[in-house]
């Protein structure tokens, strides 16, 4: 039986339970009298006290008769009649929170990736700047596409492309948890299907961005009310600002014109307290390690082109070749990172995470490819973003769900051999001293 994960309060139920929303047409089959709004105090009390009244009262929402969850209709996706009215509709909503769930989004496989940083480590820009390398660059090479699913999702979107691109501003800040609650985003990332008995076809899968705060990744306590949302996660990704770290600053050019951010929560504390919320949560192995995959992604790597070399595969883009992910280059990238953090912080952060997590790989990006001017550090670039492996992580994680193609795989390097598919637990390539 399919099992839906909500995207919103992450509780995770079978598709064929989840009930429906009328959608109060004007063309009422019953009488010709349409629905009218309830009170949906589910939804209100998720939702908080934010929520003006008005918005409260939506349309009904109702369980498919037993034995009736639901018919498939043309072009996929399933609907029921409403009980009152008897107007068909889509929307489904979760059983817990009572959200909607956007077209086809209970139709699909579902990939929750974690997005965590400390406060102006750059993740809203971050993942403007990923959607835009997936539905080109990256996108191209390995036969993808991808859209923004619902209207939410599809408004945050365009104003952010229309922001970074246009106009050449940087994202605003993620608001913190205590000011309200903030959206996931939501695309739909389409991927070849190539199988010898039937032919080219597509596999469509959800993916679900959820942007914590970097205040409120300041503690445990304020973590914990990302709880769900980490338990529910195929992966994360944790970026680390090497701007933050004083290492990193003295170790840059006495006449390096660049805006440097307020440090904030170190990252080997975000990282201590994520790998405790996880295992609070049962997402632990017997040997006390974190089983879900995390892709630590140091960010801001052009800034740090004085510290490596000329031919270093920080200065580039991967190539994806075949569309495939390829391992050897990601296991440069993370020697590369794992010798810069070395020299930082005396090897202490990857310390940490080696003993935290079974899955772990380092990664190094560049969302802007050059800093914000020192005079506007709100403004992008003059030339506009010009990333440097921003998709790498993201890639990665969708290649241990058996989701793409991987290529090099192996070359001794890891404890333990990583499974093709998702779910199943295996190392990390990369980690550890045998890599």
């Amino acid at each position: 039986m399919t099992s839906v994960v909500c995207p919103y309060c992450f509780d995770r139920s079978a598709a064929a339970r989840l009930p429906f929303r009328c959608q109060m047409s004007a063309t009422g089959v019953r009488g010709g009298k349409p629905c009218t709004a309830e009170l949906d105090d589910t939804w209100a009390e998720f939702m908080g006290p934010s929520v003006p009244p008005a918005l409260k009262m939506r349309g009904p929402v109702f369980t498919a008769p037993r034995g009736l969850a639901g018919r498939l209709v043309s072009g996929g996706g399933t609907r029921a009649d409403c009980p009152h009215c008897g107007v068909s509709t889509p929307v489904r909503v979760c059983l817990r929170c009572h959200s909607d769930f956007p077209s086809d989004y209970t139709d699909q496989d579902t990939r929750i990736i974690a997005l965590l940083g400390p406060k102006a480590s750059g993740k809203s820009t971050y993942v403007s700047v990923l959607i835009n390398e997936l539905r080109n660059r990256v996108g191209r090479a390995y036969g993808a596409s991808i859209t923004a699913m619902g209207g939410e999702t599809q408004r945050r979107d365009r104003e952010m492309a229309e922001d970074l691109y246009d106009r050449l501003r940087l994202p605003e800040a993620t608001r913190p948890a205590a000011l309200g609650f903030n959206d996931p985003l939501l695309y739909r990332l389409s991927l070849p299907l190539r199988r010898r008995l039937r032919g080219d076809g597509s596999r469509h899968t959800a993916l679900v961005f959820f942007d914590a705060a970097g205040e409120d990744l300041g503690s445990a306590e304020a973590m914990d009310r990302y709880t769900h949302y980490l338990a529910a996660a195929d992966g994360i990704i944790l970026l680390v600002d090497p701007l933050q770290m004083r290492a990193v600053r003295d170790q840059l050019p006495v006449d390096a014109d660049l805006p440097l951010p307020t440090v904030e929560t170190p990252p080997q504390q975000i990282a201590a307290d994520l790998a405790a919320q996880l295992r609070a949560h049962g997402r632990g192995t017997t040997r006390g390690r974190v089983t879900t995959p995390v892709a630590v992604a140091v960010t801001k790597t052009d800034s740090l082109f004085s510290l490596v070399g000329p031919h270093s595969p920080l200065r580039r883009n991967a190539d994806h070749a075949g569309g495939a992910v390829d391992d050897e280059d990601r296991l440069a990238v993370h020697e590369e990172m794992r010798g810069l953090l070395d020299g930082w912080d005396s090897g202490a952060l990857f310390r940490q995470l080696d003993r935290d997590f079974a899955q772990l790989s380092l990664f190094g990006l560049s969302a802007l490819g050059s800093p914000p001017p020192a005079h506007a550090p709100a403004d992008a670039p003059k030339s506009g973003p010009q990333p440097l492996r921003v998709e790498d992580p993201l890639l990665w994680l969708l290649g241990l769900g058996g989701l793409l193609p991987r290529s090099g795989t192996g070359g001794g390097a890891g404890r333990r051999t990583e499974a093709a598919a998702g779910g199943a637990e295996g190392l990390r390539h990369g980690s550890g001293g045998e890599a």
